[in-house]
C-alpha cells in the first residue's frame, strides 16, 4: 500500500511541474561509533550524551539518512531558477570532516532560491548562506556570483546586520590565487574580528603542488593570525603532504605548528594517516563496493582532549 501511495504522489508531482526538472539524492548510513559521548544535535551543535551526566560512554549503533530534493526551471529568455530542500532522521557519522556524529533534522526549513542569468547567479535565503571567509558562519541572506575575464567573484550580505563577505579567484596556467574578506566575523561587532581577510596561492608543477596563505583573522585578541607554507606530492598511488604553520603567537615561529598526511588510493581502496605537532592523529580507510555503497573505518585521536572518535560503518548514496 505504501508503494502505491508513493507512486501516486510522484505522478501528481510530475504532472504539476511539467516545465521543471526535479532530482532526488541522498545518503543513508549504519555505523558503530565510540565518540566519548559527544554527539552533535540536529542543529549541528554539540550535545554531550552520557559523559556529561557521569555515565561511561561506549560504542553505540547509529542509523540515519539525509534526503535531498532539487528543482530547477528555465524561462524563454534564458533566466533560470532553482531551489531545493533536504530532510533527514537519525544520525550520520561525519568521519572525514567534522569528526563527530551529527543528528539529522526532520524539519525541512527555509529553502534557498537561486536565479541565474548570463553567467551570473543570485542566491537568497534568510540567515542561510555561508560566510565566504568561514563557512561555519551560516548567517548571510543574499549572494551574487559570476566571473569577469579571468577573475571569478562572489559576494554575500547579511542585510539586517550589515555584515558581508567577498571572495575573488584568479587562475593563470598552473597558478591559482584567492582573496577572501569579511567584516563582523561571527555576526558580532564586539568580538574584535572586523575585516578579517585571507590571501592564498598555489602552484602546480607536475605531481608537486606548492601552497602558501596568510590569514590575519581580523583584529581578534584571541585568534592570532596565521601564515602557512606547504606542499603535496603525488607518487602513483601515494600522496604525501605537509604544511608548516606560523601562528604568530608569542614564543612561536614558523614550523612550531604543522600538519602532515600520507594517503593511498588504488582501485576501490582509499586510506590516509594524518598527524600534527600535538600528536593528534587521524586514520581513515574506505572501500568502494560499487552501486554507491562504501564501507568505512576511522579513528580520530585528539591529543589532550575528550573528543576522540572510533567508528566503522556503511554508507550508501542514492
Amino acid at each position: 500500500m505504501k508503494k502505491v501511495l508513493l507512486t501516486t504522489t510522484a505522478l501528481v508531482m510530475t504532472a504539476g511541474v511539467a516545465a521543471a526538472e526535479v532530482s532526488f539524492s541522498g545518503t543513508a548510513q549504519v555505523a558503530i561509533t565510540d565518540d566519548n559521548g559527544l554527539v552533535s544535535g540536529a542543529n549541528g551543535t554539540g550535545v554531550q550524551n552520557g559523559a556529561a551526566s557521569g555515565v561511561e560512554s561506549g560504542y553505540v549503533v547509529t542509523t540515519g539518512y539525509d534526503f535531498n530534493i532539487n528543482m530547477s526551471t528555465a524561462a524563454d529568455n534564458g533566466l533560470t531558477m532553482s531551489t531545493g530542500f533536504d530532510m533527514g532522521a537519525g544520525a550520520l557519522v561525519d568521519y572525514d570532516d567534522d569528526d563527530r556524529v551529527e543528528g539529522q533534522s526532520a524539519t525541512i526549513g527555509t529553502p534557498e532560491v537561486a536565479i541565474g542569468y548570463m553567467g551570473y547567479t543570485i542566491s537568497a535565503q534568510q540567515n542561510g548562506i555561508d560566510n565566504l571567509y568561514d563557512d561555519d558562519l551560516v548567517s548571510q541572506d543574499v549572494m551574487i556570483a559570476g566571473s569577469l575575464g579571468g577573475i571569478t567573484f562572489s559576494a554575500t550580505s547579511d542585510l539586517e546586520d550589515d555584515s558581508s563577505s567577498v571572495k575573488l579567484g584568479y587562475t593563470m596556467g598552473d597558478l591559482t590565487a584567492t582573496y577572501t574578506q569579511t567584516n563582523k566575523e561571527g555576526n558580532n561587532a564586539t568580538n574584535g574580528n572586523d575585516d578579517a581577510q585571507e590571501i592564498a596561492v598555489s602552484y602546480k608543477m607536475g605531481d608537486l603542488t606548492i601552497k602558501a596563505s596568510s590569514d590575519d583573522k581580523g583584529l581578534s585578541t584571541t585568534n592570532d593570525s596565521e601564515n602557512k607554507v606547504g606542499f603535496s606530492y603525488k607518487m602513483d598511488t601515494i600522496t604525501v603532504s605537509y604544511t608548516s604553520i606560523d601562528p604568530e603567537e608569542t614564543g612561536k615561529g614558523m614550523g612550531d605548528e604543522w600538519d602532515a598526511k600520507i594517503a593511498y588510493s588504488a582501485g576501490g581502496l582509499s586510506a590516509s594517516y594524518a598527524v600534527d605537532e600535538a600528536d593528534a592523529t587521524t586514520m581513515i580507510a574506505t572501500y568502494d563496493l560499487g552501486g554507491g555503497t562504501t564501507v568505512f573505518v576511522a579513528s580520530h585521536d585528539k591529543a589532550n582532549t575528550a573528543s576522540d572518535m572510533n567508528t566503522m560503518g556503511i554508507n550508501f548514496k542514492f
